[in-house]
C-alpha cells in the first residue's frame, strides 16, 4: 500500500492529535478523512460534464441558436422606464 509522510511542527501535530481525539479516531484516520473531504470539495468546484459526440453537437447547436424572447420579456422591454413617465 502506498504511503504518505509529512513533516510538520510539534504544534501542528498536537493540534491534529487533539482534533482526532475529539472525533474519536486515530491521527491517520483523521488526516485521511479530512484530506478526502477537502479533495471532494475542490473537485466539486469544477464539475466535469462528459458528452458523446452527438450530445456535444446538440449542446453547441443550442449555444449557437438565436434566442427568441418570450411574451413576458417582450412586454417588459416594451414598457417605458419608470423614470421616463
Amino acid at each position: 500500500m502506498p504511503q504518505v509522510n509529512f513533516r510538520m511542527s510539534s504544534e501542528r501535530l498536537a493540534f491534529i492529535d487533539r482534533a482526532a481525539e475529539v472525533r474519536g479516531v486515530s491521527r491517520t484516520e483523521f488526516v485521511l478523512r479530512s484530506s478526502e473531504a477537502a479533495a471532494v470539495e475542490v473537485l466539486n468546484e469544477r464539475p466535469v460534464i462528459t458528452l458523446d459526440d452527438e450530445a456535444w453537437e446538440g449542446f453547441v447547436a443550442a449555444l449557437d441558436a438565436p434566442v427568441e424572447p418570450d411574451r413576458a420579456v417582450k412586454e417588459r422591454y416594451a414598457r417605458r422606464p419608470q423614470w421616463d413617465r
